[in-house]
């Protein structure tokens, strides 16, 4: 069982398939599954603090070199979404139709704008909850060309160039201190947040690309440069979907990764919340608000442990410490973001907490 939990993301993914390729209000199928998995999840599940010993690590690593086939799929199958009339990208339609005795065309066909938000939003979510998350911990592991290969590919998925470079030399340096642009600055709301981190961080990968090929004497202009092969990464998916749905192709496409881009950041902004860090001081489990919610750390491979993983940024997901007397979230991850779209709600739960924290460890600072 204990390897078998970090496979419900995987497993679960295919209803979100299923929900775009149905059409109509099926298409607001994955995003429902997610609400109740994660948010009814962690509730009745609660917390876990304790840490597994795993003698058969491939097998738990697996659902996360699993992400980059489902996530295509799913991507294949918002691209053919966008098709109208007669048009059937890669023929999916009429081989599914003549399978299941279902007419998916003509339901596409009466897909309306409201039922088309449901699949921005169901592909956007996971987008970001799978695939930027396990692109998040297979990134991590820049000597592995397999891991950053896959890594890389998800985060195409988003139109996030920058993560694996400006998220692992970057935030990873920086977080807690006026230079990270992914640490939000007490009062801060997640909106204006996000357009800075956006901006910046994508102005910080640029900085460490360009530092790191001038080291290395390779010109800004060869494929050698991250920053431009992960835009063609991305350009990749906007030919896709143009030629399964035209213009409305390609804007479905950028929607989701919007989508999932601002999900990104909006863990980015609950997961360091004003809890600031001096340079040159050491980054330590108090710089980060961390959760033990059971089903949070299933769906999110451990990144609720997130004391631990600032702490060890090379450790992988199985390997992290609980740390119970870290900043705690006041719930799971998919509850706290939502709770952080509104504002003066989020301050009001979260202002206690960090008064406690910066009350047990500003002195000291």
């Amino acid at each position: 069982m204990k390897y078998l939990k970090y496979y419900i993301t995987p497993v679960l993914s295919p209803i979100i398939i299923i929900g775009i390729l149905l059409g109509g209000h099926w298409m607001w199928l994955g995003f429902g599954e997610l609400l109740i998995v994660m948010i009814i999840g962690d509730y009745v599940l609660g917390e876990d603090a304790s840490k597994p010993e795993y003698n058969s690590p491939w097998l738990i690593e697996l659902p996360l070199h699993l992400a980059l086939p489902i996530i295509i799929s799913v991507l294949i199958s918002f691209a053919w979404s966008a098709g109208q009339g007669a048009t059937d990208f890669l023929g999916i339609g009429s081989a599914l139709s003549q399978i299941f005795n279902y007419d998916f065309i003509g339901a596409r066909n009466s897909s309306i704008w409201y039922h088309y938000i449901g699949g921005i939003v169901s592909a956007g979510f996971i987008v970001a909850g799978y695939g930027t998350n396990a692109a998040h911990e297979l990134t991590h592991r820049v000597k592995d060309k397999i891991a950053m290969f896959e890594g890389r590919w998800l985060l195409s998925a988003s139109c996030n160039a920058d993560f694996a470079i400006e998220h692992v030399y970057g935030h990873h340096v920086t977080v807690g201190t006026d230079e990270d642009p992914a640490t939000a600055k007490k009062g801060e709301n997640v909106y204006t947040f996000a357009l800075r981190s956006t901006i910046s961080g994508h102005f910080s990968a640029w900085k460490l690309e360009l530092k790191r090929l001038q080291k290395k004497g390779i010109s800004i202009y060869s494929i050698q440069n991250r920053m431009f092969s992960g835009y063609l990464m991305s350009i990749f998916w906007c030919a896709l979907f143009f030629m399964a749905g035209g213009y409305f192709g390609i804007f479905l496409f950028l929607c989701q990764a919007a989508i999932a881009k601002f999900i990104l950041e909006i863990v980015n902004y609950m997961e360091h919340y004003g809890l600031s860090r001096h340079p040159g001081q050491p980054i330590k489990p108090e710089h980060s608000w961390n959760t033990n919610q059971i089903m949070s750390g299933i769906v999110l491979f451990s990144l609720t442990r997130h004391s631990a993983h600032h702490e060890k940024t090379m450790t992988k997901f199985w390997k992290l410490d609980p740390y119970e007397d870290a900043p705690q979230m006041p719930y799971g991850y998919l509850t706290t973001l939502f709770i952080c779209l509104i504002p003066p709600l989020w301050y009001s739960v979260i202002s206690t907490r960090l008064s406690d924290w910066e009350a047990k460890y500003i002195i000291k600072a």
